[in-house]
């Protein structure tokens, strides 16, 4: 046979995936799997009518697995056989077996086929209970007890044949015997993470670096056919309390460094190497398997590349966001507490951790913050590591990190698209701007890169400050003519409101804004009140008026934010924003409104001493010199006491993650991870979150 499949008859009559998924036990000695593993994969990854056919054939065998595995025990052994070559892959890696690495990692993309397969028709109990023999043994063994079942001599015969083998690390000969599994599932998971963490990535390697993260994301992946978030999870519980848990600081680190190195497009295809010998019938059985995976060719242009890196990111939000339930979560706590490799630190810290190079970390965030993992990975890092958040705020190319953040808000606030990268981006600002150095050193960094910005803003050079309070005042604007999104309104004004007292040389299009956003907020509160007013007036009895209420609160608390906003700005920094003084005297009648406004008039004091003021200082320039009135007001503004003006609290809002987050990141994340995982779900099947937008 060919090593290219076109029709779908070749997979249906294939003897080696009927002999696997039929009614005849196969033993995990037997010479059937060397031939099943020897396959070479091969393929057009633009048919697809070719990959719908393969995976249509390719359903039909493991629908007979599923149920037949259940009396025949064939998957087990298969997982049996896995786990007694993951202890020879040390050796193998080392010595460059490249035909026994290639037959590996064909082993996983079969498992990781099956397990994407049963997860999907199975529920977890079910799925992990078909690693042993037969259901009594799973069931003895989750319940740690006893047992001589078939299952139990058969793993203790494989524990014979490592020690006689001797083909694997003594590191892993001397943790061995200390480790307690609970199934053979859990088992099969360490041994995936071992291999993570143990085994190096490099050509022959990557192939099985690749398939085990996938394997592992398809193990966790449950939570997609559940509408409610689990926190009762088997699996998961193996990382949280489980074997796989001691390992959570060297997973973690393992998969960030991944991220930092490991970014050169993985191609589906895997080769087999020149020396081994490929049988026929497997060579052409599997070569078209990989076309089962991924979205269409239209959605695979706007994604990000398939990488071990970003595979490895998935996995990681995966495991840090899962919120188990009376427990804590170690890799969100190594998450949060791993150090600066080129720092000594003195933080005291009381969780195992680890060191990674900071700035490589902060380079790799800057370069991919457009994407969506990575920026969820940013968020995370920013709340919970007080370490690396501090080391973002002292660098001195901020703009690498902030301006991708900025344009993600821009551009999503543009299109209407709220979305949750687009919170993230907001949250990430608001995070940053809670720093005081931060809100300085943005207010003298240059940006002249602006070629993204709206057509409208004539803007040629701006500074990050300017370009971040732009970004935010767009968004208000936009966002209160549009989608009327409360969340994003109070959150971009508490970033303003963390920058105002720092504002400095305001470009005019960021003071005019401002005062815009002012005027357009003021106009619609008129509204409200006179759409509730004639409301109110039309009511009939037994109907019930439109509550303008929470609308006319919302605008009000605006309102009062961009008022408290200016007076940070005038005291904060008076002689720095003459551009500011300006709009306020071009825009004075707008703040007559507030003067008998109870909820406002507390804050016109400043303001209107400030327009009293420089407006007596400019009243004999002819209307329309603005260059003339600027000079003015620079003069003035340099020998003005600013003490005159009155003292208000400091203005600081800080973001604070609620105990509820996980409704928001674990759909979240499993939307990330069918997106961009190149694992192919069943759309049709998934619950947690509506899976038909991106199908």
């Amino acid at each position: 046979m060919g090593s290219v499949i076109t029709k779908e008859t070749i997979l249906q009559d294939n003897v080696y995936l009927k002999k696997l998924s039929g009614l005849e036990p196969v033993d995990d000695y037997d010479p059937f799997w060397n031939k099943l593993l020897s396959f070479s994969l091969k393929f057009d990854d633009e048919d697809e009518d070719t990959r719908n056919a393969l995976e249509s054939a390719l359903d039909d065998h493991l629908q007979c697995l599923m149920y037949n595995t259940q009396t025949t025990g064939n998957f087990a052994a298969f997982i049996r056989l896995f786990l007694r070559r993951a202890t020879e892959l040390k050796a193998s890696e080392q010595c460059e077996n490249k035909i026994y690495l290639w037959q590996t990692s064909n082993a996983l993309l079969i498992l990781r086929y099956i397990a994407r397969f049963l997860t999907q028709r199975m529920t977890e109990k079910e799925f992990v209970r078909i690693f042993a023999k037969n259901r009594e043994s799973e069931e003895n063994e989750s319940s740690s007890t006893s047992s001589s079942s078939d299952e139990d001599a058969d793993e203790d015969e494989e524990s014979s044949n490592k020690q006689e083998n001797g083909n694997y690390n003594n590191n892993e000969q001397t943790k061995e015997p200390s480790i307690v599994f609970q199934n053979t599932a859990e088992e099969f998971t360490y041994e995936l993470v071992s291999i993570l963490i143990n085994i190096s990535v490099n050509d022959t390697t990557l192939a099985i670096h690749v398939e085990a993260v996938r394997c592992l994301l398809t193990l966790l992946s449950s939570q997609l056919y559940n509408e409610s978030i689990v926190n009762t999870s088997i699996v998961f519980r193996f990382f949280i309390d489980g074997a796989c848990a001691q390992h959570a600081a060297g997973l973690t680190k393992t998969l960030l460094l991944n991220y930092l190195i490991h970014n050169s497009e993985y191609h589906m295809t895997v080769q087999k190497p020149q020396e081994s010998i490929v049988f026929g019938l497997a060579s052409s059985m599997w070569s078209m398997v990989q076309m089962a995976t991924g979205l269409d060719s239209a959605e695979e242009e706007k994604k990000p590349p398939l990488t071990l890196g970003n595979l490895s990111i998935l996995l990681l939000l995966n495991l840090s966001c899962h919120q188990p339930l009376n427990a804590s979560n170690p890799f969100k706590e190594t998450l949060a507490l791993f150090q600066n490799a080129q720092e000594v630190s003195t933080l005291p810290t009381q969780v195992v951790s680890f060191k990674i190079d900071y700035n490589g970390l902060y380079e790799r965030l800057c370069a991919t913050a457009g994407q969506e993992p990575p920026m969820l990975l940013l968020y995370m890092l920013l709340q919970a590591n007080s370490g690396f958040r501090n080391y973002v705020l002292s660098r001195i190319n901020l703009e690498n990190l902030v301006v991708p953040v900025l344009r993600i808000l821009h551009d999503g606030v543009a299109t209407s698209n709220n979305s949750h990268h687009v919170y993230l981006a907001l949250i990430v600002a608001l995070i940053l701007s809670e720093d005081d150095i931060f809100c300085k050193i943005i207010h003298e960094t240059p940006i002249k890169d602006l070629g993204w910005l709206d057509s409208d803003f004539s803007v040629r050079e701006i500074s990050l400050g300017g370009l971040t309070a732009l970004v935010f005042i767009r968004a208000i604007q936009k966002n209160a003519l549009k989608t009327k999104d409360r969340y994003l309104h109070t959150n971009c004004l508490a970033a303003l409101a963390n920058m105002s007292a720092f504002f400095k040389n305001l470009a005019p299009i960021v003071c005019q804004r401002l005062i815009s956003l002012l005027d357009l907020l003021t106009k619609r509160h008129a509204k409200m009140v006179d759409h509730m007013r004639v409301s109110s007036q039309n009511d009939v009895a037994g109907g019930q008026p439109i509550n303008f209420h929470d609308d006319i609160t919302a605008l009000e608390e605006g309102i009062r934010t961009l008022l408290e906003i200016i007076n940070s700005a005038l005291c904060g920094g008076l002689r720095h924003n003459t551009h500011l003084i300006y709009n306020l005297l071009y825009h004075r009648a707008l703040f007559d409104a507030y003067v008998q406004h109870p909820m406002f008039q507390d804050l016109l004091v400043n303001i209107a001493a400030v327009i009293s003021h420089f407006s007596s200082k400019v009243i004999h320039v002819p209307a329309g010199d603005g260059v003339t009135m600027l000079q003015i007001i620079e003069k003035e503004a340099n020998v003005w006491p600013t003490d005159k003006l009155a003292k208000f609290p400091e203005l600081k809002f800080r973001y604070v993650e609620d105990e509820y987050t996980v409704d928001f990141f674990v759909p979240y994340v499993w939307r990330l991870s069918v997106q961009h995982s190149g694992i192919h779900f069943e759309t049709s099947r998934i619950k947690i979150f509506n899976a038909q937008s991106i199908a």
